[in-house]
């Protein structure tokens, strides 16, 4: 087998010494890391991903595999240094103000990392302006918000409302326990997504990336 399958396959049962082993074979034979991260990582992710979202895997495998996935691309920064690698894009995502709940924010965190892009994880109870902020300080392209409970909901549209408003060219995405797409589409959210591996696909039609 392959190192690059060996990587995919390793990094979708959470064998991070095995990501990072198969990972280096593979830098000494002078591969691309472009190539190892699209054919390799990117898969393996997305395979996860998936069998998370039909519920044929659970969180602490989804956990593994990023793990996994984290090592190995460190593997790579150490190599090339983290200059040279370019991702997909930049996501800031936080859980809206008065939500402090952050288990479904980290899971998506983990897709869109796993994905190949940035994130910036602004945490929990994150106000409007906070969210602005940190899509103007990062050149964000997409900002990601979340909301846990019921109460808080109406929350995300003030939020939406302020990064209109400030003029940024960012996409808005929204999702939750409690959050449809309907009332996505309500308040004015460019997409909805009510899992991490869903949210990444749909990001990318967003964001017109491959």
């Amino acid at each position: 087998m392959e190192n690059l399958e060996m990587i995919r396959e390793c990094i979708f049962k959470g064998d991070r010494d095995g990501a990072v082993q198969y990972t280096q074979s593979e830098l000494d034979k002078n591969t691309p890391w472009s190539d190892i991260l699209e054919k390799a990582m990117i898969p393996a992710m997305d395979q996860i991903g998936e069998e998370f979202s039909r519920g044929n895997a659970y969180l602490p495998e989804l956990i593994a595999a990023g793990d996994a996935m984290t090592k190995a691309f460190m593997a790579i920064k150490e190599r090339h240094g983290g200059s040279e690698i370019k991702q997909r894009g930049t996501v800031v995502m936080g859980t809206i103000f008065e939500d402090v709940h952050d288990i479904g924010k980290n899971i998506v965190r983990m897709n869109f990392e796993g994905a190949g892009f940035r994130v910036v994880d602004l945490g929990t109870d994150v106000k409007p302006e906070q969210f602005v902020e940190a899509c103007r300080e990062n050149s964000a392209d997409l900002v990601g918000i979340s909301s846990l409970l019921s109460t808080t909901m109406l929350n995300i549209e003030r939020a939406i409302e302020e990064i209109r408003e400030s003029g940024l060219k960012v996409k808005i995405m929204v999702g939750g326990n409690p959050v449809t797409e309907e009332f996505a589409a309500k308040i004015g959210a460019d997409g909805y997504a009510p899992d991490g591996y869903q949210a990444v696909q749909k990001a990318k039609k967003l964001l017109n990336i491959n």
